[in-house]
């Protein structure tokens, strides 16, 4: 015959094993996850404790049965909607986790030992926990990077269990009489207790997933964006440039392009050392960026040279918005921590041309005509020759 105490070890002593797995396998985790692996191992290991005070309900009484099996649990759902708020990086909440974690314990003295009333506990435990596994589902529908089967996977197993708690709230509002025993088989105590010992597998599955996946995209940008600037690296840019060509002849609209060089940048590192360098690197794309458009893509092609791609801008429009960048950064000196440093750029303009069949020729363009803003005395933004930009360098 089916013995629910039974079942409650059995699924406390899988839970306990999936934490042990989750801790070895966590050492592999890159240390971002930390923080979040940390409480998802504590949930995974309060939850079985819960359910072994829970199955020994009549040597241990109701202090330790019901009250700290019922907190214990709690606490392990808490952790869980900690562990998966950490994992996103937003606000925990703590007042909301806490103040539902407290309202199982008020719940289970007051109706476990003060004025034992088993339906009216479980009604109100079932809401109060529904709640916590409801907050664990709403954090991963709301806050996952992407759609997809992982977050489905992981969501989804927290709002089912969620469901089955509410439902076994409703079913004893409706019918006060359907569970007269803690371990009376059931459906909705079959339920309740299946899912509890199911959650943390499938839960623990989609969380690795959630972690393997974040590390897979943190390797595909990693490839695709300079470490220091955050901007796309040369390779990228290139890539975005033989796009941003295509779109541009498919849709008949021009395509500028600024190369950017920091004059004189070499004088930092060897005045300042190279941290001033970076941080003089990092400031000035903050700056480049404050003068783009969102359309505008930024990559860095090495050292102290910068590409901005410019869609469906003319070649007036590209002058004029590389002349606002050169002045912002002639006009006020960067801030590094060993000094303030006065900063000059020579920036050269190309559009796309008929004659360019890759990106590499039109970039030529704008190397060149940034080259000879340099030899023409630095601090000036030039145009090449083929951009049909009349009027010349200007200061």
């Amino acid at each position: 015959m089916f013995d629910i105490r039974s079942a409650l070890l059995v699924g406390a002593l899988l839970t306990l094993l999936v934490g042990m797995v989750l801790l070895l396998v966590g050492r592999s985790l890159a240390a971002e996850f930390r923080p979040s692996l940390f409480h998802w191992v504590a949930a995974t290991l309060l939850q079985p404790a819960g359910f072994v005070l829970l199955s020994l309900r009549d040597p241990l009484g109701p202090w330790l049965s019901t009250v700290l099996a019922n907190a214990l649990i709690a606490l392990a759902f808490a952790a869980y909607a900690r562990s998966l708020r950490l994992f996103y990086r937003v606000p925990s909440q703590p007042w909301l986790l806490s103040g539902l974690v407290l309202a199982s314990v008020l719940i289970s003295i007051a109706w476990g030992v003060v004025a034992p009333d088993l339906t009216l506990r479980l009604i109100a435990i079932s809401l109060a926990l529904a709640l916590l596994l409801g907050h664990c589902a709403w954090t991963v529908f709301r806050h996952a990077e992407r759609r997809g089967p992982i977050r489905l996977v992981t969501g989804g197993v927290f709002a089912f269990a969620a469901g089955i708690m509410a439902y076994r709230a409703l079913a004893l509002v409706v019918d006060p009489g359907l569970v007269t025993a803690v371990f009376q088989i059931t459906h909705v105590q079959l339920l309740t207790y299946a899912v509890g010992s199911v959650l943390p597998v499938i839960a623990t599955v989609g969380f690795l997933l959630m972690c393997n996946e974040r590390s897979q995209r943190e390797l595909e940008r990693a490839a695709r964006v300079d470490y220091l600037t955050d901007c796309y690296n040369r390779r990228a840019i290139e890539e975005q440039g033989a796009r941003a060509i295509a779109a541009a002849r498919r849709h008949g609209m021009p395509l500028a392009v600024l190369v950017i060089d920091i004059d004189h940048f070499k004088r930092i590192n060897d005045a300042l050392g190279h941290a001033a360098g970076d941080q003089a690197l990092v400031q000035s794309v903050a700056r480049i960026r404050a003068e783009m458009r969102t359309e505008d893509v930024l990559g860095r092609l090495g050292g102290e040279e910068f590409i901005v791609l410019m869609p469906n801008t003319d070649s007036a429009s590209a002058v004029s918005a590389g002349e606002r960048i050169r002045l912002g950064f002639s006009a006020h000196p960067l801030l590094l921590s060993e000094g303030r440093r006065s900063v000059t750029l020579s920036i050269g303009v190309a559009m796309l041309a008929p004659m360019d069949q890759r990106f590499s020729q039109l970039l030529q363009r704008a190397d060149r005509a940034m080259y000879a803003a340099k030899n023409a005395g630095r601090n000036l933004v030039m145009a090449d020759a083929m951009s049909g930009w009349e009027p010349g360098p200007a200061r």
